[in-house]
């Protein structure tokens, strides 16, 4: 997902001027159950801090120490981790996670703006998707190890790129496919292994409705890595010190709503305005967009009455109105409501169910 980016997105934003240079960690390839999965990134300072996590703390430690010729060479590593064996330990550190990763470092230098880096950040930020390629191993001179080419849907349809046109299109056919993916390729008769990487702006989500309960949706929203804008028609209610780390706070009346915001770039809405009445205007604009998610707070009945308010524009989001909204953890705090709210979010964008991942019977006294 676009929001494994988000640490180094946030790091990156906030960038010190003497800040030095990077090695960008990331997962390449996985086999069995592994912490995370291909495209996961995470940065190694010059003094071995590691910002974002690539395992439960399994390897970074290594991956620091093997930073160090990285950051003393400038040339890019390959690093293997098979994390399978029965054994408790395993390459002398005591994992033991049933999963082997690959894991690309590779400089980024602050004379080059900490390319890649600075093309995901403009992508992610400005609603652009695209395709990462780097090139992981490599004979060919021209192409070395470590060398990464941000390619937007538009630079697609220019055919501008000066890397060899194999691999345009296999970045190309990423994009449909939306899976990170390692490839090799012959290219004047020398071997390429490329990591294709798909590139999504970050989620957003619009929370429509600035009430007291609105803080821990944002929270909840930011932690997991989601843009966030809030709207509400109450303009004492839309207060900065409050929504600190929002995106956007707009005054906004429903019929401005449309005019004002471009609803189809959001991922998901929560409609939590607790006025039946705006609810039911904010939804007749809302309607008419694309968004894939509309979560409604209260009861089963309460989205009825909102459906039957809209007539025959019900029919323009069926499926994928979601009220009650959220998964069902017997939530009742705010912060309990907020991550029921985001974990139903998360399980339909995931096309999930929800539930554990070990199935439980519970005891009649529970």
């Amino acid at each position: 997902m676009a929001n494994q980016l988000y640490t180094l997105v946030d790091v990156f934003r906030n960038l010190a001027p003497d800040s030095g240079d990077f090695v960008l960690a990331t997962i390449i390839e996985t086999q069995g159950s592994t912490y995370r999965k291909a495209g996961a990134r995470m940065l190694i300072t010059h003094d071995g801090e590691c910002l974002g996590l690539l395992s439960g703390g399994c390897f970074e430690g290594d991956l620091v120490e093997r930073s160090r010729s990285v950051f003393a060479t400038g040339q890019a590593a390959t690093v293997q981790y098979d994390m399978r064996s029965p054994d408790d330990v395993v390459w002398g550190l005591g994992l033991g996670c049933n999963g082997a990763v690959t894991i690309l470092l590779q400089l980024l230098k602050a004379e080059e703006h900490y390319s890649p880096l600075d093309a995901l950040v403009e992508a992610t930020y400005n609603d652009r998707r695209g395709v990462l390629v780097t090139v992981t191993e490599s004979t060919h001179p021209p192409l070395p190890a470590g060398r990464s080419l941000f390619l937007g849907e538009e630079d697609f349809e220019n055919d501008q790129s000066p890397w060899p046109d194999a691999l345009i299109a296999a970045a190309r056919q990423t994009l449909p496919d939306d899976k990170p993916h390692l490839e090799t390729h012959l290219v004047e008769g020398h071997a390429l292994n490329i990591f294709y990487d798909p590139i999504r702006p970050l989620s957003h989500l619009l929370i429509v409705g600035a009430g007291a309960d609105a803080v821990p949706v944002l929270n909840c929203a930011k932690a997991l890595g989601w843009r966030v804008t809030l709207v509400d028609h109450r303009p004492a209610y839309l207060k900065p010190e409050r929504f600190a780390s929002a995106e956007r706070l707009l005054h906004c009346p429903p019929p401005a709503l449309a005019g004002t915001l471009p609803l189809d770039r959001f991922d998901a809405l929560v409609l939590m305005t607790h006025s039946l009445d705006y609810d039911a205007r904010y939804l007749k604009i809302i309607a008419d967009s694309r968004i894939p998610f509309i979560g409604l707070l209260g009861p089963e009945a309460r989205k009825n009455r909102l459906l039957d308010s809209l007539g025959e524009q019900a029919a323009k989001i069926a499926g994928r109105v979601f009220g009650p909204v959220g998964l069902d953890i017997g939530a009742e705090t705010p912060e309990e409501i907020a991550l029921s709210i985001m974990a139903g979010i998360l399980a339909a964008q995931n096309r999930r169910q929800g539930g554990q991942l070990t199935p439980q019977t519970l005891s009649s006294d529970a």
